[in-house]
């Protein structure tokens, strides 16, 4: 097991795109440090935290409840984010190593996760401090050997779902819908399950015989986990099936070329699991326009700028940043088909379009709160549609590193570099240096309608633009492929 584990890591630290994004990983690192550090700290000072919203002094309890809600919140989590790291045993498969061994490898790598690592940075200095030095020891350590028993349940049982589960968008949505639900339910005060399972929670912890219960119900997730994958570990599963079924997508085969490529954007985003869950994401941050939204802010103009332009094309924005790369798995292939390249990042635009226009209608409820931010939303739609794509296809030129699309979207940099960085400065720049020169000029209502009018040029000159983009493209098209087929 020392020894797998010891590969693991030496392909990490191998791998050509650690090689040559030395600075970027190490940027990285110091900001995953920092953030770490930051948990540790709100662990730390939960229980003033505690106390300062809440009327009550036991804040062991009050978190012990609490907890119900992250655990909740963990497993949906770790459902969209966390990558079951199965695929590490499949160079191993050939080898003569007994499977009933290698089998334990991928289910005790997935335990080194970074939620793992969260969940623990966010519970232990609470306890140490709250719970280790003020009750006695039975209490303590059983209280400790439960929680941790359910992070780890958490951890196994997302083996099952992502091999049942994973394949269908309805099912996350499904699990979003049943906490959102339960949350109800507890809000409402229908029921309330936080407080069943605090007071499940203390009754396992008085006693050391009732340990049994967490731990039987760990060690049934890990072994179903682990029987799961003995029943899967074959190399033929890992070979791509060719029945692909049809996904709905046909009609767009009436619109020519461009209809066409549409269909295989949209497929290839369905199929696989980064894009994938990048669409997840991006629909459940529309949800943040509730925390934007308010009385206090919706006279800001900043905020209200950073939602106009974010929210409604958090999708468009965050895919277009890997414009191209998204194509490089078959980026070859696609430069030897019969498509002109005008038409190829045309059809590249309109799905951007399409992807901004229906995020601005998913976002129209918010106008119940206050019509401006319909107006808001559409000046920035505008501005999308006209500038920030026209931006994103043009950099897009310069993206030269290869995506795995069946990878996760969570704590995944595969394909990150210094152009998609570049990308948000311009987009988000523009609008910024228009509001602070129109708030020297003392013209500020007139800012919403600069923007939108920076749109309508954009659209203008959008043929314009295509064209050079075109030209761009041609001339960079060999650099990117070779750019791609470095994996």
């Amino acid at each position: 097991m020392y020894t797998l584990l010891a590969h693991q890591w030496k392909e990490k630290i191998r791998s050509s795109f650690w090689q040559k994004n030395i600075v970027l990983n190490i940027l990285l690192g110091i900001l995953g440090t920092y953030f770490l550090l930051n948990i540790v700290v709100v662990s730390l000072f939960l229980d003033k935290i505690l106390l300062l919203y809440f009327k009550t002094t036991d804040v062991v309890t009050l978190l012990t409840q609490f907890l119900f809600y992250f655990f909740l919140v963990d497993l949906f989590v770790r459902f969209l984010f966390q990558q079951v790291p199965s695929l590490a045993i499949q160079p191993y498969l050939t080898l003569p190593i007994p499977k009933s061994k290698l089998l334990h490898y991928p289910l005790i790598k997935s335990i080194f996760s970074f939620l793992n690592l969260f969940s623990l940075l966010l519970i232990l200095p609470f306890f140490i401090k709250n719970i280790f030095f003020t009750q006695h020891f039975q209490f303590s350590f059983s209280w400790l050997v439960c929680v941790l028993s359910i992070v780890g349940t958490n951890n196994f049982i997302l083996f099952l779902l992502k091999k049942y589960f994973s394949k269908q968008l309805a099912i996350p949505l499904f699990l979003f819908a049943s906490i959102a639900l339960v949350l109800a339910l507890e809000f409402t005060k229908t029921t309330s399950f936080s407080i069943s399972f605090s007071e499940s929670i203390y009754w396992i912890s008085s006693s050391y015989l009732r340990l049994i219960i967490p731990l039987t119900m760990l060690a049934l997730a890990y072994f179903s986990a682990y029987t799961m994958l003995r029943k899967n570990a074959y190399i033929e599963d890992t070979h791509i099936q060719n029945n692909i079924k049809s996904t709905g997508f046909d009609f767009l085969n009436n619109y020519g070329q461009i209809g066409q490529l549409l269909g295989i954007e949209l497929k290839m985003i369905l199929r696989n699991k980064r894009p994938r869950s990048l669409l997840v994401i991006s629909l459940l941050f529309i949800l943040y326009g509730f925390m934007f939204y308010k009385k206090g802010t919706l006279d800001n103009v900043l905020i209200m700028s950073i939602s106009g332009l974010m929210l409604p094309a958090m999708f468009a924005i965050s895919y277009g940043q890997f414009m191209f790369s998204w194509d490089s798995s078959y980026f070859d292939s696609l430069l030897t088909q019969k498509i002109t390249f005008y038409e190829y990042i045309k059809s590249k635009q309109i799905f951007l379009i399409i992807a901004c226009i229906l995020g601005f209608v998913v976002s129209l409820p918010f106008a119940f709160i206050d019509y401006s931010i319909a107006f808001i939303n559409a000046a920035f739609l505008l501005y999308n549609i006209g500038i920030s794509i026209t931006i994103m296809l043009f950099l897009g030129t310069f993206n030269t590193r290869y995506i795995d699309l069946g990878k996760g979207q969570f704590m995944n940099y595969e394909g990150t570099g210094f152009t998609q960085f570049l990308v948000m400065l311009p987009i988000f720049g523009i609008p910024f240096l228009i509001y602070v020169l129109f708030d020297y000029l003392g013209i500020t209502p007139l800012y919403y309608y600069s923007i939108a009018l920076f749109g309508v040029i954009g659209i203008v000159l959008n043929k314009i633009m295509l064209v050079k983009i075109t030209k761009e493209f041609k001339k960079r098209r060999y650099t990117m492929a070779l750019g791609f087929r470095k994996k």
